[in-house]
């Protein structure tokens, strides 16, 4: 059936989705439940932690389009336990880099787009729940859906610059609405966020303990009126948690972090001296200097962006990450060796030039792209 959809649905829409692989026999990476004018959306990859390959984000699509005009609401949800998704398979797209395969990086980035645009536009209410990992483009996925519910197990990340890569997923639009500059410090170390720290900076909307996620999907499947399902989510989760534990140094944060440039952030690390600056010092020390800025301009110049600008904006960058030598030598590192001394190339900042920062955004398939998303999320340029 799921073939069946995917030819009838996505084939239909644009020659460029024609080129999608046939959906192998074995298991889904994303499983579908309808139940009565509701259903489930499941990521069914646990052995990968839900890393999102190619098929799972197809599947997600053909999953969402196919539910968004029969049911009133949607439940997205992981079939493990640890992780709602870690987010890209990146030892796969660095094996794609290292072959240069561009038309299979332009693809994933593009599905990937695709499914945070179409949630982003999704006329029926989406529930995320945001239960163990979510990293990544597992946290796009949840991030423009209206409701996204945290666990004590939930812990959030984009560590992409530990890799000499960057945040995507739509990471340049929810990074620019934290308060004090929360969103460029994660985004440059990498740091993660656990349990009630995801709600109180913004990224969930809701705090759930683990035991009642049960009851809570059950509460939702059995609602009949989904305009009472945001006080159904209230009245199980929780109503008071502990504040946000970055809150002490929030300011030392905010100063640190608007420094223009990334030599301006460190400066002003090292002249703040305090035992998180020290120890922030001490983790851009060890990244790639061509990531860390990259990174910050693709938050400075996404600030004012609209979604659909800034989801093209970071394919380019991410497709043109794979042109440089430190997301491979970062990927076959750290996820592969399990080691934590890339040899990263140029190794100073200083020697990051000016045109090796904007290489990194110029244009790659953008029409492409836009075509993509205009026909299978009705956006209009």
């Amino acid at each position: 059936m799921l073939k069946k959809v995917s030819v009838a649905i996505l084939t239909r829409k644009t020659n460029f989705l024609k080129t999608i692989n046939q959906f192998s026999t074995n298991q889904p990476h994303v499983l579908t439940k309808e139940i009565g004018d509701k259903a489930l959306i499941i990521l069914n990859r646990p052995k990968n932690l839900n890393a999102m390959s190619d098929k799972s984000l197809e599947e997600l699509i053909i999953s969402l389009r196919n539910l968004e005009n029969k049911k009133s609401l949607v439940i997205l949800k992981s079939a493990c336990e640890k992780a709602f998704s870690v987010g890209g398979d990146l030892i796969k797209l660095a094996a794609a880099g290292e072959k240069n395969d561009t038309k299979y990086l332009e693809d994933v980035v593009m599905f990937l787009n695709v499914n945070i645009y179409l949630i982003y536009k999704y006329k029926i209410p989406i529930v995320a729940l945001m239960d163990g990992y979510t990293m990544g483009g597992g946290m796009g996925i949840c991030a423009f859906a209206p409701f996204r519910i945290a666990t004590e197990r939930t812990i959030f990340a984009m560590p992409e610059v530990k890799l000499g890569f960057h945040p995507n997923a739509a990471a340049t639009h929810f990074f620019n609405r934290t308060k004090n500059k929360l969103g460029y410090y994660l985004a440059l170390t990498g740091s993660n966020l656990r349990g009630s720290d995801v709600l109180k900076a913004g990224f969930a909307t809701h705090y759930c303990h683990s035991k009642n996620l049960k009851r809570l999907e059950e509460s939702i499947l059995n609602c009949s009126d989904t305009d009472h399902i945001k006080s159904i989510i209230d009245g199980i989760c929780e109503k008071t948690v502990p504040e946000l534990s970055l809150n002490p140094v929030f300011n030392n944060i905010e100063n640190c972090f608007s420094g223009p440039t990334v030599e301006k952030i460190i400066s002003r690390l090292k002249d703040d001296g305090s035992s998180l600056a020290r120890e922030t010092l001490n983790t851009l020390n060890k990244y790639s200097p061509t990531s860390l800025k990259v990174i910050l301009k693709q938050l400075q110049i996404g600030r004012n962006m609209n979604l659909a600008d800034i989801l093209i904006m970071e394919s380019n960058i991410t497709v043109n990450f794979y042109s440089f030598p430190d997301v491979i030598e970062g990927t076959r590192i750290v996820l592969k060796d399990k080691s934590d001394t890339p040899i990263w190339k140029p190794p100073k900042l200083e020697d990051v030039t000016e045109e090796i920062i904007n290489s990194h955004f110029k244009p790659v398939g953008e029409a492409k792209q836009k075509r993509l998303l205009a026909e299978l999320t009705n956006w209009k340029e």
